[in-house]
């Protein structure tokens, strides 16, 4: 018995390194791909991208709520550091599923909460300096310019741009909110903030809806008309990206510390990173978030160009991180940088306009803003 078994132990070692053996050297067969279906696309997108994203957006501004919950009960640095970081990470995620602006962020009239960033100082204070009671039908009532993810960027970061030498400085952002009149701010705050962790969640329950009406399924029954969709989205935020963002602040005349507020997220100096997010969430949409993307598609028609995009993806995110700094500090300190990554991502957008395109079967429609 003890043989037979001896022998059985060596029998399993024996296979056992052979099996080690043959996967480093490539004997093993890999796992079966999983199986290309138009259909199993869209809905890998519409769960893994869009309902993964907006479910972790909906996260990030809980935390985001939570922590101006603190800052309102204690008043400090701390707190308001706390507060800062949160909506970082919150509009990092939304600035990722920027690309795709159609469906339910449409229809329930969402996008401007986290999209429209030219809020009016001017109108918010005129909000916090009025007697109406700080509440969702106020919310309800007020346009863009007051309310939504910019507007707490405003309430929360200081002011950048302001002359050294003047002669008074405007008071920080913890000085608004730890004064003796911080509370109708900080309830102001707290409002906007639970309104977008409200409109977040909603938009995460759309996309995880089952059934044959809601907005995934209508999303897949849609075909090559969602495969057009997606195409057109993509093509659009990638040219925003590059002319909008990166050809924008090469434009602009000096001194930048004068028109830091025509430049998206300078009060949090955090342009860069959220450039980087937007084009980080091109790509997770292209790739359907490693799950079937669009890649999968155009690499069954043409492996070659799928390559090549993807390099490109890869090529314009590179360089725009190599930039390092915030980009109206680029537009200073590195001009440099600053074209070669907008040389970059305005290639990225010419091969999915043209080539990614044709090769998808995909017409244009949007209006495009750079005349290519």
């Amino acid at each position: 018995m003890r043989k037979l078994f001896l022998k059985s132990l060596r029998v399993l070692i024996v296979a056992l390194g052979l099996a080690v053996i043959a996967e480093q050297r490539g004997w093993a067969q890999p796992a079966p791909p999983v199986p290309f279906s138009k259909e199993g696309m869209l809905r890998d997108i519409a769960r893994h991208v869009f309902g993964a994203d907006w479910q972790e957006a909906a996260s990030r501004l809980c935390d985001l709520t939570n922590t101006v919950s603190k800052l309102a009960a204690t008043p400090g640095q701390d707190s308001l550091d706390d507060v800062r970081k949160a909506w970082l990470s919150a509009a990092d995620v939304t600035d990722r599923l920027r690309c795709f602006q159609t469906g339910p962020i449409v229809d329930r009239d969402y996008a401007s909460a986290f999209y429209y960033w030219q809020v009016l100082p001017a109108r918010i204070e005129a909000t916090l300096a009025s007697n109406r009671p700080i509440d969702q039908a106020l919310l309800d009532e007020l346009g863009c310019t007051c309310k939504g993810l910019f507007a707490v960027e405003y309430l929360v970061f200081d002011r950048k741009g302001q002359p050294e030498n003047a002669a008074e400085k405007p008071p920080t952002a913890l000085q608004f909110l730890s004064g003796p009149d911080s509370q109708r701010r900080t309830a102001f705050l707290l409002a906007v903030a639970r309104d977008l962790e409200s409109k977040a969640s909603q938009l995460a329950n759309d996309w995880s809806v089952t059934g044959d009406t809601g907005p995934p399924a209508k999303f897949i029954k849609g075909g090559q008309d969602s495969v057009n969709l997606l195409v057109n989205q993509l093509a659009r935020a990638i040219e925003e990206a590059a002319e909008r963002r990166l050809n924008f602040v090469l434009m602009l005349p000096s001194p930048i510390a004068g028109q830091l507020n025509r430049i998206e997220r300078s009060r949090s100096a955090s342009s860069l990173q959220g450039l980087l997010a937007c084009l980080e969430g091109t790509k997770r949409l292209y790739c359907g978030n490693d799950d079937l993307g669009l890649d999968d598609a155009l690499k069954r028609l043409n492996a070659p160009l799928e390559k090549r995009v993807r390099e490109k993806f890869d090529e314009a995110i590179a360089t725009t991180a190599a930039i390092a700094e915030p980009l109206e500090q680029a537009a200073v300190n590195n001009r440099p940088a600053l074209q070669r990554a907008y040389e970059q991502v305005h290639a990225l957008e010419i091969l999915i306009k043209v080539d990614l395109a044709s090769a998808l079967g995909v017409t244009l429609t949007f209006s495009s803003n750079d005349g290519d």
